[in-house]
């Protein structure tokens, strides 16, 4: 059985909290006594033992595989350590935790391992638009650079050429594509799904490209697997009831046939999602 690391929020830290400040402690403590000859500290009996030599060497200081107890629908206990952390409902019930305490506290619960994609929208009214599926069921959705790049497309497309900015674009970009690679990688996804922007040969096209590079770019030095789909009908279908000629209004889209009403981009990356999970 194949298991999944989920970063999760901390509700409680119970005694994480001492762990970890008596660990910085020991961590800044030891390297000023290895520098006097002979010099020796023992460390503080709150310390796992186990991470002991984590914490004087150059690795991760990592402690777990923890036992966990679900305390209610969304909330989860590490024993023997009092912490309470918000679980993720839809992985199921966690099989243990991990507590990384290399830079901060944080907490993984291990989950058996789900089919999980990705789909991402590229476009100027919402820069990168990510919409999860677990086990083909919508899961998580995030937003990066909402209206960030108005006024540079729109003077990228207003000149003849208009390549000048296209230098401008990719570092504007660059922080919002670094962050939504990250949200991405917390996902732990089998695969990612793009619409392949190589089919479109026209300005914005080109445009929209820029951004689209920057990702696979990140998504490549992480490891992360891509796929490029067929960009066509992607924002004109519904990811609701899959009637093929809705309407977008605006940046809302519009099923005539259900009456299913969706941001536009969420639309276009749901049914990219959709289509890989069924094709990728």
């Amino acid at each position: 059985m194949k298991e999944q690391l989920i970063a999760v929020k901390i509700i409680d830290f119970g005694k994480l909290k001492t762990i970890y400040q008596d660990i910085c402690y020991f961590r800044a403590y030891s390297t000023a006594m290895r520098k006097m000859e002979g010099g020796k500290f023992s460390p503080p009996p709150s310390i796992p033992r186990e991470v002991i030599s984590s914490i004087q060497g150059k690795g991760p200081v990592r402690l777990g595989p923890v036992e966990v107890q679900r305390v209610s629908e969304n909330k989860v206990r590490l024993k023997d350590y009092n912490t309470v952390v918000e679980g993720v409902v839809e992985m199921g019930e966690p099989l243990y935790a991990i507590v990384d305490m290399s830079d901060g506290i944080k907490v993984f619960l291990a989950y058996e391992s789900k089919k999980v994609v990705v789909g991402i929208d590229v476009g100027i009214r919402h820069l990168i638009t990510i919409v999860s599926l677990i086990d083909g069921k919508l899961w998580k959705v995030r937003y990066f650079g909402s209206d960030l790049m108005k006024e540079d497309f729109a003077r990228y497309l207003g000149e003849n050429q208009g390549y000048s900015h296209l230098q401008a674009i990719r570092d504007k970009v660059r922080f919002q594509t670094n962050e939504a690679v990250r949200f991405i990688e917390e996902l732990n996804p089998r695969v990612v799904a793009m619409e392949d922007l190589r089919l479109y040969d026209n300005k914005i096209g080109r445009g929209l490209k820029t951004i689209q590079n920057a990702l696979e770019t990140e998504l490549y030095k992480r490891g992360i697997r891509y796929r490029r789909l067929e960009p066509y009908n992607t924002s004109k279908v519904c990811s609701n009831c899959g009637y093929k000629k809705g309407e977008v209004l605006g940046s809302i889209f519009v099923c005539p046939a259900c009456g299913y009403k969706a941001d536009r981009d969420f639309n276009a990356a749901f049914n990219i999602a959709l289509r890989c999970y069924y094709s990728c």
